[in-house]
């Protein structure tokens, strides 16, 4: 039934493209006084009464999972809905995408799940032989997915078995990065572990002063750990060497956003650090409890969101807001440090919002 009400969503947002935006709260008149406009808006196929649980921008694509398990991929340039389908029965853990060579892959109700990027189509879901919920990791080689059994399991995309690592620590590994040479992985006992990519060798590790939630977080040459000890790390990749420590006063739960002009990172409770990323010191803090929008790399302006629907834009450089945007019909966002694009809904409707051009 699903899949007929989208048919006749998209035949109407083909015909109708206009009255759908006179009747948007999110609007080009309001946009307009805020120097934005709307790049696209596509409807998206929701049941009655579910809801959006979380939307993720990854590479050129957003994913959008709902309560029940319902996952939604578009192309993050255009609006096209590059796939739905149902991930896992609704209550089953189904995890944040990873991609990789046209591919996106989530760890749904202990299925490996893949799906094809291109075509839209599943290629299949694979039986994980050990319980895992966390988004896996994949290179060229190999997957890497941590187990609820304190390991990580490294196995060839055949899903056989290579090597096991046990974290000396002993502690739940809850994130993994992955590139063709190493590995990062942090743990609830406070420690980030590097590791050659192809064996159970390891180069580095860091030990902080409490268990890391947040997932790790790998830029160019630099991983970012947010702690529970309250501290916001930035290591050099390659040696593990502490380059800044930022305090934020608050048990951090959720990763920094990293830009190539700035560090986010929400302290709860607090409001959202904006750290300059080469000297780690404070820019500007915003007072309410915000994330990260997007960031206009050209103007050195960050778009953040706090918990009452207000879009405050920060001048990064002069560290002050400029001014506020009610988007107080916003149902669901998803954060996007890698372009000025931002991403929106408002109730079945998502927009891709972006500066309009100087």
């Amino acid at each position: 039934m699903r899949t007929f009400c989208l048919t006749i969503l998209t035949v109407l947002a083909s015909l109708m493209i206009i009255p759908s935006q006179c009747n948007a709260k999110i609007n080009d008149s309001l946009l307009k006084e805020a120097k934005l406009h709307t790049v696209w808006q596509s409807a998206v196929a929701l049941n009655a009464n579910e809801k959006v649980e979380q939307m993720t921008v990854l590479g050129n694509y957003i994913y959008i999972l709902t309560n029940n398990n319902y996952l939604f991929c578009m192309d993050r340039n255009d609006g096209r809905q590059v796939f739905s389908l149902s991930a896992a029965d609704t209550g089953m853990p189904v995890s944040q995408p990873a991609d990789y060579n046209n591919t996106a892959f989530f760890v749904a109700a202990n299925e490996l799940l893949a799906i094809d990027l291109v075509s839209g189509n599943e290629l299949y879901k694979k039986k994980i032989e050990f319980p895992a919920s966390l988004k896996p990791a994949v290179n060229s080689n190999y997957f890497y997915i941590a187990g609820m059994d304190k390991q990580l399991h490294v196995t060839d995309h055949n899903m056989f078995t290579i090597f096991r690592v046990n974290p000396d620590d002993r502690s739940d590994i809850t994130s993994v990065v992955a590139n063709e040479t190493s590995i990062a992985f942090g743990t609830a006992g406070g420690k980030v572990y590097c590791m050659d990519a192809n064996q159970p060798v390891k180069c580095w590790e860091y030990k902080t002063d409490g268990a890391i939630e947040a997932a790790v977080v790998k830029k160019d040459n630099a991983i970012y750990i947010s702690g529970k000890d309250t501290n916001l790390y930035k290591l050099d990749a390659k040696t593990g060497k502490r380059i800044w420590k930022f305090y934020t006063g608050c048990f951090l739960g959720v990763s920094a956003r990293v830009t190539d002009n700035a560090v986010y990172q929400n302290a709860p409770n607090k409001g959202l650090y904006a750290i300059d990323p080469n000297s780690g010191k404070q820019m500007w803090l915003s007072r309410e409890d915000a994330d990260l929008l997007a960031e206009d790399a050209a103007t050195n302006t960050a778009y953040v969101i706090s918990k009452k629907n207000v879009c405050e834009v920060m001048d990064n450089k002069n560290a002050k807001r400029l001014y506020t945007i009610n988007f107080e019909a916003v149902s669901a966002f998803a954060t996007n440090p890698n372009d000025s694009k931002m991403y929106v809904m408002e109730d079945n409707n998502i927009f891709c919002i972006e500066p309009i051009a100087k």
